[in-house]
């Protein structure tokens, strides 16, 4: 269960009245497993049933520190291919792709399906751009839209070079380390990502150049045969070439 909790502004009952949650007191909160909290600092997803956890947001700050390390040489940026301009990421999530797609100067739209994560990402979006430098990083490079990607890849213009994909991670078979905070968060609110190999099928008929998939190493390709795969440190990215 999830709900809005009601702050000193207007900010929450909008946004309740836009998410469609019920719209609760500061401290009325132990019955909700998640709360959306609007304050100072951005919009946060708190944990309505421990208060000391650490909340969940989207924070771009974290572009400014990379200014240098900003490479199209990285794995990610060959995957999307050197004559790429317009890239579609497809799971957006909370972005972190998708925004250092944009920061690398490739123009970016965003789609996510979950109107929660998409709230998040969106909130964390508006303050990176009132911030100059990171302004400056994204230079009207980067549009969020929330829905469903297969009602909206169809409408796009232009039609995207590439379309990204990083959906949920399968989880390993032995036993591992547990998934950080936000990947756990993520898949109670999203699901497991079951519909991927019928998304990829989609992409394929909407992409100018290509589809890239974004894999952990232990997983298998979501289709056989892509046609390439480069190799980050933990994950790898395949590339599947269309002929739109």
């Amino acid at each position: 269960m999830l709900a809005t909790e009601l702050s000193a502004d207007a900010s929450a009952s909008a946004l309740a009245r836009e998410l469609r949650l019920p719209l609760v007191q500061p401290g009325d909160s132990s019955r909700f497993r998640y709360l959306l909290v609007p304050s100072p600092q951005g919009l946060r997803l708190c944990d309505g049933r421990n208060p000391r956890a650490r909340p969940l947001s989207v924070n771009a700050s974290w572009l400014a520190g990379q200014v240098g390390a900003i490479s199209r040489r990285q794995p990610l940026a060959r995957a999307v291919g050197r004559r790429a301009r317009n890239i579609v990421d497809v799971t957006a999530g909370l972005g972190d792709d998708a925004l250092l797609l944009a920061a690398m100067g490739y123009r970016v739209t965003a789609i996510e399906r979950c109107s929660i994560v998409g709230a998040l990402l969106r909130d964390g979006i508006m303050r990176a751009c009132a911030d100059r430098k990171l302004a400056g990083l994204l230079d009207q490079r980067f549009t969020l839209i929330i829905g469903e990607s297969r009602e909206l890849l169809a409408g796009l213009d232009p039609v995207p070079d590439t379309i990204y994909m990083d959906p949920m991670f399968p989880p390993k078979r032995k036993r591992s380390a547990l998934a950080r905070k936000s990947v756990r968060v993520l898949r109670e609110l999203v699901g497991d990502d079951e519909d991927a190999p019928q998304l990829l099928q989609f992409c394929l008929r909407h992409a100018k150049q290509r589809v890239v998939v974004k894999r952990p190493h232990y997983a298998a390709p979501l289709m056989e045969k892509p046609s390439l795969s480069y190799q980050g440190k933990l994950v790898r990215y395949d590339v599947y070439r269309t002929g739109v």
